[in-house]
């Protein structure tokens, strides 16, 4: 059916106005220009006020990690969830991230504590892996100090941030006292044995092109991309993982893997809601200050993840 015509207005000017700048003549395009191409791109976005907004300093595996914690007003303990950005796992970080978390952290009313990590080209696997686990016993571990209570903390995840969060999930199972309540996976990359192909798309958007596969080559270096804590979809066992919140986007090359996975994972006996971003593309939880469809979307995984952990 194609997508809402408002929507796909929108995505048509912001495909038109964002277009990357060309390196200086001379010069490639570094990883750094894609960085601040990506912040520039989030920054578009409206800050919804949210009451405490605090930034934290996490201890990583390496050093020190910045965090920032987004949490409803009040002075009883809530539930939250510790999440890892997108952005191929080298782009991204907390700042340019704190619109996104922000709609968020409203449309749910719990907790978000947004956590950086160690990104490639300068570390590479299992150095973001490493850092998400530390950073979710860290977080469990200062719980009471946080405002946030220890029996109800999750972890969540977008796109490279979905596979951080499924792969760190996995690796706290019981009996580790920081396994997660629930995990939240948001247009997740379950798979990374090979970079999916394009779905047909009924607008003829022309979507840039995604550069992943050159990111990946260098962030695994050889790493055998059938473990599971590479590839989350091929985990021989998911029984012990936590309640899901799976949500995807129709027009994503990434969405048959993570609706495989909801499927594995109910066959295994575990609770899972499944949202379809119907008519929506990669990378719609920045978009929901600007069109109808990508707002509905963030407003159903709010609606589910408060249902899961703060009780309806």
């Amino acid at each position: 059916m194609g997508r809402d015509p408002e929507y796909l207005a929108f995505m048509r000017r912001r495909l038109a106005e964002g277009s990357a700048e060309p390196a200086p003549a001379g010069r490639r395009r570094t990883i750094e220009d894609a960085r601040r191409e990506h912040a520039a791109d989030l920054a578009r976005s409206p800050r919804p006020p949210v009451d405490v907004v605090q930034d934290l300093v996490v201890d990583g595996p390496a050093g020190p990690l910045a965090a920032r914690l987004y949490r409803p007003g009040g002075d009883d303990p809530v539930p939250g969830l510790v999440y890892f950005h997108g952005g191929g796992w080298a782009l991204g970080d907390v700042e340019c991230y704190d619109p996104v978390v922000r709609a968020l952290a409203v449309a749910s009313g719990v907790a978000w504590v947004s956590v950086d990590y160690r990104r490639p080209p300068e570390d590479l696997f299992p150095a973001a892996l490493d850092d998400a686990v530390a950073a979710v016993r860290w977080v469990a571990a200062h719980a009471a100090g946080l405002g946030l209570d220890p029996a109800r903390l999750g972890v969540a995840g977008d796109s490279a941030g979905g596979q951080l969060a499924a792969a760190a999930a996995s690796l706290l199972r019981a009996p580790d006292p920081a396994r997660p309540a629930l995990q939240v996976l948001l247009y997740p990359a379950l798979d990374l044995r090979e970079e999916p192909p394009d779905p047909p798309d009924p607008d003829a958007l022309e979507l840039p092109p995604s550069g992943i596969r050159r990111v990946l080559e260098v962030y695994l270096r050889g790493v055998d991309r059938t473990r599971p804590d590479v590839s989350p979809l091929l985990d021989p066992d998911p029984r012990g993982l936590p309640p899901t919140v799976i949500a995807t986007a129709e027009y994503d090359r990434l969405r048959p893997q993570a609706e495989e996975h909801a499927a594995r994972l109910r066959a295994a006996g575990l609770p899972v809601t499944l949202i379809t971003g119907t008519g929506l593309d990669h990378g719609f939880l920045g978009w929901s200050s600007f069109a109808r469809r990508p707002a509905e979307a963030v407003a159903e995984i709010g609606a589910a993840v408060r249902a899961a952990l703060a009780g309806g």
